[in-house]
């Protein structure tokens, strides 16, 4: 007892107490750190598989974007898709696959059926191999149109997923005539990819409301215990503490939810940290034989360093990537540390690598359109009086189709080359295939023509490649800075000024808002047009023909006019054209067939038995389904053939009059009257005029208007009454604006009369008004 009395017993035994004491806080505090290590680490491995995850997505999703933007812009496979070689198509098509090494690439025509669907896959022995599509001339399963923008970005086919995009493919004035998509599998492949960038077993799942479909994993197959933990976890019935776990919705494929996961065992990725717990934990037994002094002291410089990761795992979580972990204590941490600091610099690596390719061209490492707008957008707001040079390569296609890619690639890296060399003042780009464009900070408009020749003088330098010599050539629109402008509004005026340039054959055109007249509201009657005809936005007007003989109204011609929701009527000067340009005209006239056969009978309702005269194109005659089409339409809506007429010009005869009279000779077998319209302004013979089989002639306005003031327009009417007559045809006279004319065309057995005199075109109800009012009926 006395023992446990003495002075050096207690401070021995306060030192035993106090070193317990210290152990004990250090070894708590020890544990707090480590638990708040592992959850930042935890975090920040899901992050990096988030980064990750997106990265691999969004690069397969921009490439495969960019690829088929590209390749809806070859000439060579729009001429071949348009000629319907099928065969020859699917060779285009696999040569534009190959180059970017697709699993899957498709080409869907306007009428919605799969023209082309090519799949690759690998042989045990690592061949490729590419076969047809089991969809191949089949209805793609997706509505077309302006639906394509929004379509999944996945496609599962033969219960492949694959990831895809699709690229319309136009032609004239910008319609679209079929959509081209390319895709990349998503399987077992990707999913391992993603394992050895993140460490964390990867996968794809489908899943539907009773069953889940494993698109590709990492590694082996799912056992059945990570199965049902995916299931659980996917569905979110319920979390589990002994795994990491990460998803991601890629929305629905075909009714099944797509889904990436990654996940890891808790006790394997954090087998390090633990292991350094541990060491610690023996670290703290061991400082109890050491002096109470050294061991408080060591315990804190344990302590110490753990609070510095810990400090540090904090700022790095909030992407600070730039400055190194550091830890003043031993090799274990600094290990530790240094870890923490390569995983930092990988991620920083990565992000970069994504960056540059976001705002550079990978062929000519040029900055891209988003480039070009975030170096533009502070000179906008400075007010600098900057100008945009938009360059166009000419004969890039004749180079890709004659030479090959390799070659044109070449150009288009030589080109580059050039454009860097030409002013230190300007930067160049590239925004797309054969397009680039020079950005100048600095410029006058008056001494710009200075900088356009020695363009020239740069560009137009001969370029030898291998053997062959070519001479580059370009074109280009240029456009200034004015206040209060974008740099959308001046990428679309130097693309204006470009277009002028080539439609004038120029070899550069400044913009100028004269060459732009319009150009927007046109634009936006081309897009509209399509919408009007669907939702019956057009009317039809009607303008009496006069049987001159009788004095009655027999005849009536349609005239359509488009009734702008918000524009008002516009006239078909205004539309027809845009209709023809952009492969409209047929929807358009079968509209109006049909809208005036549902007028026949409207009429017929009322007592009134009217025969109406209908508009057709020469692009209708082209269609040779057109003039089956009308003649089964009569017979569908019972109306008779007598009682419609269709007119047609001169001039679509003459396009190509073996055509034409071949759908003109059908059409009369069946019956209908078929009548020349506006007759003596075109360039048709008299020997082609014989072939044609017609009924009637129609004389144009402007040999009637003034009939009886000119003794020139007699004549040439007396003469074409005769001529008429003697092929057995009948004469409409259009254009009577007064009695008198009206009096002497009757004198002179002229049938038909048609004219402001008698009438202007009016909407149906106007119409059926004046006809009760009028002394013809």
């Amino acid at each position: 007892m006395a023992f446990f009395n003495r002075l050096q017993t207690r401070i021995f035994a306060f030192f035993v107490l106090l070193i317990i004491a210290v152990l004990s806080l250090s070894f708590w505090l020890s544990y707090q750190a480590n638990q708040r290590l592992e959850q930042q680490y935890v975090a920040s491995q899901l992050d990096v598989a988030s980064l990750v995850f997106e990265s691999q997505y969004d690069n397969r999703s921009y490439y495969l974007a960019a690829f088929a933007a590209t390749a809806a812009k070859d000439f060579g496979l729009k001429d071949i898709f348009i000629d319907g070689d099928n065969r020859s198509f699917l060779v285009a098509l696999n040569n534009h696959r190959s180059r970017i090494n697709a699993s899957l690439a498709m080409a869907v025509s306007a009428e919605g059926k799969i023209i082309g669907q090519l799949v690759a896959s690998q042989t045990d022995k690592g061949r490729e191999l590419v076969a047809l599509g089991s969809e191949q001339n089949s209805t793609f399963r997706y509505l077309l149109g302006s639906e394509f923008e929004t379509l999944s970005p996945f496609y599962l086919l033969d219960n492949k997923l694959y990831q895809i995009k699709f690229s319309p493919l136009t032609s004239g004035g910008n319609s679209v005539i079929g959509w081209v998509g390319f895709g990349f599998l998503v399987d077992d492949a990707l999913a391992n990819s993603l394992y050895k960038l993140t460490g964390l077993n990867s996968g794809f799942i489908l899943t539907s409301a009773d069953k889940m479909t494993t698109i590709g994993h990492s590694g082996e197959s799912l056992s059945n215990d990570e199965s049902m933990l995916l299931s659980s976890y996917i569905t979110d019935q319920k979390s589990n503490l002994d795994y990491i776990l990460w998803k991601q919705s890629l929305g629905d494929v075909d009714g099944q939810a797509l889904h990436a996961y990654m996940y890891k065992s808790r006790s394997d990725l954090l087998a390090s940290i633990d292991s350094q717990w541990l060491q610690q934990v023996a670290v703290l037994v061991l400082m109890l034989p050491v002096s109470l002094l050294l061991a408080f002291l060591i315990s804190g410089s344990i302590t110490r360093p753990i609070k510095q990761l810990i400090a540090q795992a904090r700022f790095i979580a909030k992407g600070n990537y730039d400055s190194n972990v550091t830890v003043d204590s031993s090799v274990e941490l600094q290990q530790l540390a240094n870890e923490f600091t390569s995983m930092q610099q990988a991620i920083l690596a990565r992000e970069k690598a994504i960056e540059h390719q976001a705002f550079h061209d990978p062929l000519t490492n040029l900055g891209n359109r988003n480039e070009l707008q975030r170096n533009i957008e502070p000179w906008l707001v400075s007010g600098s009086k900057m100008g945009l040079c938009l360059i166009n390569i000419r004969r890039m296609t004749e180079i890709n189709v004659t030479l090959g890619h390799e070659v044109g690639d070449e150009v288009i890296k030589e080109v580059a080359k050039r454009l860097c060399e030409i002013n230190s003042d300007a930067f160049a780009y590239r925004l797309s295939g054969d397009e680039f464009v020079l950005a100048f900070k600095h410029c006058e408009h008056q001494s710009f023509d200075v900088v356009l020749s020695k363009l020239q003088q740069q560009i137009g330098q001969d370029y030898h490649y291998k053997d062959v010599m070519l001479h580059l050539q370009f074109t280009a629109g240029v456009s200034f800075y004015q206040p209060n402008i974008d740099i959308v509004t001046l990428l679309r005026q130097a693309d204006t000024a470009l277009q002028h340039a080539k439609v004038n054959k120029r070899d550069y055109q400044i913009y100028d808002a004269n060459i732009d007249k319009n150009s927007i509201e046109r634009f936006q009657l081309i897009n509209e047009l399509k919408v009007a005809i669907e939702q019956n936005q057009l009317v039809l007007y009607y303008q009496p023909k006069l049987n001159l003989a009788k004095q009655k109204i027999t005849h009536v011609e349609a005239l359509v006019r488009w009734d702008h929701p918000a524009r008002g009527i516009i006239p078909p000067d205004t539309f027809i054209p845009i209709a023809e340009k952009t492969m409209q005209m047929d929807a358009l006239t079968r509209w109006v067939i049909t809208e005036a056969m549902a007028q026949y009978h409207r009429w017929q309702l009322l007592g009134i038995d009217m025969c109406i005269a209908v508009n057709i194109s020469a692009e209708n005659l082209k269609d040779e389904q057109f003039c089956h089409w009308v003649i089964n339409a009569l017979a569908e809506h019972h109306v008779p053939v007598a009682a419609m007429t269709l007119e047609i010009t001169e001039d679509a005869v003459v396009s190509d009059p073996e055509l034409a009279i071949k759908q003109l000779t059908l059409l009369r077998n069946n019956g209908l009257t078929l009548s020349i319209d506006d007759y003596g302004t075109g360039y048709s013979s008299l020997a082609q005029l014989k072939q044609l089989p017609v009924d009637e002639l129609k004389i144009d306005k402007s040999f009637v208007q003034k009939l009886l003031e000119n003794q020139a327009d007699q004549i040439i009417v007396q003469s074409t009454l005769q001529l008429a007559h003697n092929l057995g045809l009948k004469v409409v006279a259009e254009g009577i604006e007064d009695k008198a004319t009206l009096e002497w065309l009757t004198d002179l057995n002229c049938e038909m009369g048609q004219g402001f005199y008698l009438s202007r075109p009016l909407p149906e109800r106007q119409f059926n008004d004046w006809l009760t009012q009028s002394d013809y009926q």
